[in-house]
């Protein structure tokens, strides 16, 4: 066993790095606790649902570059009634939208013989009318009429689902969005965004939906919308032309969701935003788990084979530690970067818990395989308790040795006395 120990210490440095990387990801996965976390980056409010990506985005937020989005308008009616809100969706009409999405569900009015919002809604083309894309079970979805004036709809109205990731985003942050809901019996319930921007540009909504109308990841950085309210918007119509217009509530406390920038996010802004992503066809790229674990490999490896070539040296755990903190420095800092000018999402959740553990295994390898190591200790240990259980079997068979020649003795002295 010695010389098995020896030949793992002798082996080339490069070897050794692989064994010892190994034993990193085997120590991340059967850890005790969740080492995935990276919730110290968020606020406290946040820690207990927060990705790497929540800390890109607040990063790419806290630069000086706003943009207000030149294509997409969000029409605040808090505070409005039936009879301001048909007037606002009439006065909208008139300013000559690209088209109108309403994130407004109503119960049944108190008059329903004369509601100017019923005329309003009927005699709006360009409207998009919200439904809920409720899941059936079997991973497809099934729209949910909930407004009371979906009746009054034209015939050729479009009705799309305003619940941006189906149930999800009751649950969590909602960091994504879905452009499509697979539906019962084929076809598909556009989300209210697409809806809106396959009236308005038609050959984005195709490149969209070509992508399969998978989970997209909303971007959220940077991104800022003119908000108007009904008043203002007979004065300023040139806000209104040849834009896509979300009417709905930004106070409506029972709108409000959690998203990596605020905890009380409108939903209307959060469709604004939707809309924002797929009219720039600012996608994000996401690394699969493989890409992201063999990322995390290779800078564990390369902070292994450090620690093992300065093993020897004076100052080689302090220059480890150095090399550690400046390992995780450039990964938040590149990853940021990555994200803001690339768009694409580097999850080195993985990377930082590996290079945090690869000393870790570094000591853990040699404590097990040196000459002064566990398994050698071992083995000094059993070869002296053999040595000790043979002294000790060796003594007591020299006494019951010697009683038996002492007893044979006398039994000869007692023959010898008899005769």
């Amino acid at each position: 066993m010695m010389g098995f120990c020896r030949k793992i210490m002798s082996l080339p440095l490069w070897i050794k790095g692989v064994i010892v990387t190994a034993m990193t990801f085997l120590i991340s996965w059967i850890a005790v606790y969740d080492l995935m976390s990276v919730s110290f980056f968020a606020p406290m409010e946040k820690a207990a649902d927060f990705r790497f990506s929540d800390f890109y985005t607040l990063v790419a937020n806290d630069r000086a570059v706003k943009n207000l989005h030149p294509s997409v308008v969000v029409v605040a009616v808090d505070r409005c009634n039936r009879r301001e809100i048909a007037a606002t969706i009439e006065d909208v009409d008139f300013c000559n939208p690209a088209a109108i999405g309403l994130d407004i569900a109503f119960s049944t009015p108190r008059d329903t013989v004369y509601d100017p919002l019923a005329s309003a809604i009927a005699s709006c083309p360009r409207l998009v009318m919200p439904v809920v894309a409720e899941e059936t079970g079997d991973g497809t979805y099934t729209a949910v009429h909930t407004s009371y004036y979906d009746r009054f709809a034209p015939d050729d109205a479009t009705f799309a689902a305003v619940n941006i990731e189906g149930d999800k985003e009751a649950r969590f942050t909602v960091r994504e969005f879905m452009p499509s809901f697979p539906a019962q019996g084929g076809g598909y319930i556009p989300s209210l965004t697409l809806a809106l921007i396959e009236k308005a540009a038609p050959d984005i909504a195709a490149k969209v939906k070509a992508r399969g109308g998978k989970s997209e990841s909303l971007r959220f950085a940077s991104y800022e919308f003119e908000t108007i309210y009904p008043d203002e918007i007979l004065e300023y119509p040139e806000l209104i032309e040849g834009k896509i217009v979300i009417i709905g509530k930004v106070n409506d406390a029972g709108d409000l969701h959690s998203t990596p920038l605020d905890n009380f996010t409108p939903g209307a802004i959060i469709h604004a935003h939707s809309a924002a992503t797929m009219l720039d066809g600012d996608f994000t790229r996401r690394l699969s788990a493989v890409e992201s674990w063999l990322i995390a490999a290779a800078a564990c490896y390369l902070v292994v084979l450090i620690s093992l070539l300065l093993a020897e040296s004076t100052l080689g755990d302090i220059t480890v530690r150095f090399i550690q903190i400046a390992a995780l420095y450039l990964m938040i800092t590149c990853g940021a970067l990555v994200y803001i000018r690339f768009n694409i999402d580097l999850d080195f959740t993985g990377a930082m818990l590996m290079t945090s553990l690869g000393v870790v295994a570094c000591d853990i390898f040699n404590g097990i395989f040196a000459d002064d190591g566990i398994i050698a200790m071992c083995i000094t240990k059993i070869n002296r308790l053999i040595t000790i259980t043979t002294d000790i079997r060796n003594e007591i068979y020299a006494k019951c040795s010697f009683k038996n020649l002492f007893r044979n003795s006398a039994d000869d002295d007692s023959d010898v006395t008899l005769s």
